[in-house]
């Protein structure tokens, strides 16, 4: 039996794909974090479109999970964990409640969007199956949504809270 290979040649080619797809709502959150949140909430933003299309094709075998969505999150926590101590440490005269609801904001929203552009590259990969791929988003569709709508409801409470 032959022996598929998916090489980094084959999964680069991929990126400017997904980038140029994306790159139009990624400016456009980006501006509306940026009048909400600050120039740090629009990087982010930025960071983690830019991990869940260009990094997670080049480190897909590295990563060490064997779902795309899970390995979407490990990535969107690595590239969520500058932006959460950065919200953490910016402000030490807040209360500490209002630090830790950032950092939550941070550490639980970003995550969920790289694993959700990561779920999108299933596709576009040589192992993975129909069935595969649909019992992964039955399975971790609801928990990106809660993830992503916790993170984001908490950034609104903590805007009135403030």
């Amino acid at each position: 039996m032959r022996k598929v290979e998916f090489s980094l040649r084959d999964r680069l080619v991929l990126i400017p794909v997904d980038l140029i797809r994306l790159i139009p709502y990624m400016l456009a959150a980006a501006i509306v974090m940026y009048f909400v949140g600050g120039w740090i909430s629009s990087l982010a933003t930025i960071t983690t479109v830019l991990a869940g299309t260009v990094l997670f094709p080049i480190l897909l075998p590295w990563i060490p999970t064997h779902n795309f969505s899970t390995k979407g999150f490990l990535l969107g926590l690595l590239a969520a964990l500058p932006f959460s101590l950065a919200a953490f440490f910016r402000h030490p005269d807040w209360s500490w409640y209002h630090r830790l609801g950032q950092v939550l904001e941070f550490l639980l929203a970003m995550p969920a969007v790289t694993a959700f552009i990561a779920l999108n590259f299933t596709g576009s990969t040589t192992f993975t199956s129909r069935s595969g791929v649909k019992r992964e988003m039955f399975a971790y569709i609801p928990v990106m949504a809660w993830t992503f709508g916790t993170g984001i409801l908490l950034a609104i409470v903590l805007i009135f809270v403030h």
